[in-house]
């Protein structure tokens, strides 16, 4: 492919900038996004703009610019009318890896009928990202976006593959696909969900993310949620998810009114957890069973809990309780009686070109787990 010269030294000046130190505007970061979407620029320089922006670290208008490039040029939107759809994702680049908490519970929310739309990638910076954890349960990552709206309007929950051109026909895909470090995309790409939902529970990689990625989602359109990082014991690591091991730091909003908190697993009616037990597995058919063994009430103790503090958060953005620590006891209740592998046998043959074969992959799963099939029928 032949290349303006213009354009390399205007794309690269801007590259120049980034890496000094000083900021670009909404709208060049919109512009730079948008070709290296369409691959306007050589792969050097994609990649060097999306680290340069990274390693300066992102301001609200670049991360906006971005996201309006996504959105606008390379998504496949739909529309769920008034339901009123929850968002809950991690956006990864933390240092405290852990097993896929809000896949799990999104599924445990969803029981609880809250209407769920995610929006998700394969992993980058972790070992099982969302897609890959819901191919592996049977859920059809590949389908349509008109099919993931199909599931979320018949049982309450679909994943929208961020990594797929049926969900981002231009570029993303092939961008995600290319690197392996966090970067501008883990917000800006995870926020351009093809639901455009308005109600959303978000975790960060970073405590220094909560406030910015808050604003963005203020100014986006988001008109309720909360935005997270959780810490180990001693708050020397931390995740993209509520923790059940230390303090979690929260941004709260409610349209235009922002509050900003702590909180402990105790005063949200947990025990604190133990990281080993929560630890991510290398391989994802056993992070699969672990998550059918956990929905179907046989799972760790630890896992439950970290599970359970974050659907909660699901719970309580979507009004179905008043209080966070009233959202984890419902969720505890729905784990522990082993209902939610029912909810996601509903959604692998709900989100599925093929339900038979996704049920195949249930049954599989649930015989590793010792599990009855017909308990969950």
């Amino acid at each position: 492919m032949a290349y303006n010269e213009n354009s390399l030294k205007r794309f690269g000046d801007n590259i120049a900038m980034l890496m000094a130190g000083n900021n670009i505007s909404k709208e060049t970061a919109k512009e730079m996004m948008i070709e290296t979407l369409k691959g306007d620029q050589p792969d050097l320089q994609q990649g060097a703009f999306l680290a340069a922006l990274r390693m300066k670290g992102e301001t609200d208008d670049e991360i906006v610019g971005c996201f309006e490039a996504i959105i606008e040029s390379d998504t496949n939107s739909i529309s769920l009318g008034d339901l009123p759809v929850v968002e809950n994702c991690g956006t990864g680049m933390d240092t405290l890896k852990t097993f896929n908490i809000s896949t799990i519970s999104a599924i445990v929310a969803s029981s609880l009928d809250v209407p769920i739309a995610r929006h998700g990638a394969r992993a980058i910076s972790s070992k099982c990202g969302t897609v890959d954890l819901c191919e592996t349960l049977g859920v059809d990552v590949d389908c349509s976006v008109e099919k993931v709206k199909e599931s979320i309007e018949r049982c309450g929950l679909g994943l929208f593959n961020g990594t797929s051109a049926e969900v981002h026909p231009m570029g993303l895909g092939r961008i995600l696909s290319q690197i392996r470090f966090g970067t501008t995309l883990n917000i800006a790409a995870s926020l351009a969900n093809p639901a455009l939902p308005r109600i959303a529970v978000r975790g960060v990689g970073a405590p220094e993310q909560i406030e910015p990625t808050l604003k963005v989602m203020q100014r986006i359109g988001y008109e309720k949620g909360i935005v997270f990082h959780g810490f180990n014991n001693d708050m020397s690591a931390g995740m993209d998810e509520l923790s059940t091991l230390g303090i979690s730091r929260i941004g709260h909003f409610n349209k235009n009114e922002v509050e900003y908190f702590e909180i402990t697993p105790e005063a949200a009616g947990l025990s604190n957890g133990d990281y080993n037990d929560i630890r991510p597995e290398t391989d994802k058919e056993i992070e699969a069973a672990k998550a059918v063994s956990l929905l179907a009430g046989k799972g760790d103790k630890s896992r439950s809990d970290i599970v359970a503090l974050n659907a909660g958060a699901v719970l309580w953005m979507a009004d179905s309780v008043n209080s966070l620590k009233e959202g984890v006891s419902a969720a505890k209740q729905i784990i522990s009686k082993g209902s939610a592998i029912q909810k996601l046998l509903t959604w692998v043959r709900a989100q599925n070109r093929e339900p038979e074969s996704g049920y195949e992959i249930i049954k599989r799963l649930c015989n590793r787990c010792n599990i009855e099939m017909r308990s969950i029928q």
